[in-house]
């Protein structure tokens, strides 16, 4: 018999969400957190979370297969005692994963969300070979849901989908409010855009060397800080290369970054990365009132343009230059960015994606 609509409304809905809680503090993990936090006080929801970060171990094999293994079990364990399965995982992650957690999903009749962190998915299903596409096809693509990053790849992906494919965007937590009047009034007598900062990995995809080789040319007076992990290249290098001008700062946790940004004047992320969606720190930057300058690569000119940044052709040192030399000599225009920048964030708020993604469940549910 079923439920009156009331009764099926108030139903407490138990969901097991499956994906990478910190550390590290980058933007898959801040997302997937952050969700939970958010249906974690939502009285209307029960969820059991199962952690597939592996730190900064993700490369390694056995560990990636423990993980794996951890998910499926949970799933194997409590898929009778839940509403709905939530997978939430970058593109490789969904290709090794997706299938098999799909499978038992279905074998367990339970609702499936999928959420892809990255805008790179639609890459890699068009790339894949005739067998890995079908695989992709019926599992991953017929999910109940799956949530995509951007626009760019929901285009990609829309041809072959039964699932409902979703936009769900980048989203952060507002920056603390502690000191802001304060700090606010201190960047509004800034007289120059004079101190850029990177946040990211240190990535040859990521525009570190584009970086380095812009730095003896860099206006002197300006500064460039890199915060982040040293994987592709040592403190020592950074610093030998760096001309004085761009300089390595050290790794950062999230409330770290909150309170850092706010020392800043103007975001830099010259990336080429191939997995590139909405990277986290452009709306970190936004929520600042820092305007970016980055590059016109993939999906991020659906969310930096004109209004609230400068896109530059990746691998352009010169163009790179050009972009600091334009807002550290025009101060109409750096400022004009800069509110931009906070119209911009709007888009990036949590709580609405948040929301979004308790109205997906609620539907699937009552469904």
């Amino acid at each position: 018999m079923s439920l009156p609509l009331a009764s099926r409304e108030s139903k407490l809905i138990r969901i097991l969400l499956i994906g990478p809680l910190p550390p590290p503090a980058g933007g898959d993990t801040r997302h997937f957190s952050t969700l939970v936090r958010d249906l974690g006080s939502d009285g209307r929801f029960s969820i059991k979370v199962v952690n597939t970060s592996r730190g900064l171990l993700h490369s390694n094999v056995r560990l990636n297969v423990q993980t794996f293994a951890r998910a499926l079990s949970a799933v194997a364990l409590h898929g009778r005692r839940v509403d709905i399965l939530s997978f939430h995982a970058g593109d490789r992650g969904m290709v090794l994963a997706g299938p098999l957690l799909v499978m038992l999903g279905k074998l367990l009749g339970l609702p499936m969300i999928l959420r892809l962190f990255g805008g790179s998915f639609g890459d890699r299903y068009q790339r894949a070979n005739r067998l890995t596409r079908s695989i992709i096809r019926r599992t991953i693509l017929s999910a109940d849901v799956v949530l995509l990053q951007t626009h760019r790849a929901i285009g990609q992906l829309q041809t072959d989908a039964r699932a409902r494919l979703e936009w769900f965007s980048t989203y952060i937590d507002p920056p603390s409010p502690r000191g802001t009047q304060d700090i606010a009034a201190a960047a509004a007598e800034r007289q120059r855009c004079s101190r850029f900062v990177f946040l990211g990995h240190m990535w040859r995809s990521k525009g570190i060397e584009m970086m380095l080789e812009a730095a003896s040319q860099l206006p002197p007076d300006c500064e460039l800080d890199l915060y982040g992990a040293p994987d592709e290249y040592s403190p020592e290098i950074l610093a030998q290369r760096g001309a004085g001008r761009v300089r390595y700062r050290g790794l950062l946790t999230h409330a770290q970054v909150d309170a850092v940004l706010w020392d800043y004047d103007c975001l830099v992320l010259p990336t080429h990365h191939p997995n590139e969606g909405y990277p986290g720190v452009i709306a970190e930057a936004f929520a600042h009132g820092l305007p970016v300058i980055t590059t016109n690569w993939l999906a991020i000119p659906e969310v930096v343009d004109g209004s609230c940044g400068i896109l530059i052709p990746p691998h352009d040192a010169a163009a790179f230059v050009d972009a600091i030399r334009r807002l550290h000599e025009d101060r109409a225009c750096w400022l004009r960015l800069k509110e931009g920048a906070r119209e911009r964030a709007k888009q990036f708020e949590h709580a609405m994606w948040s929301r979004r993604f308790e109205e997906l469940c609620e539907e699937l549910v009552q469904n």
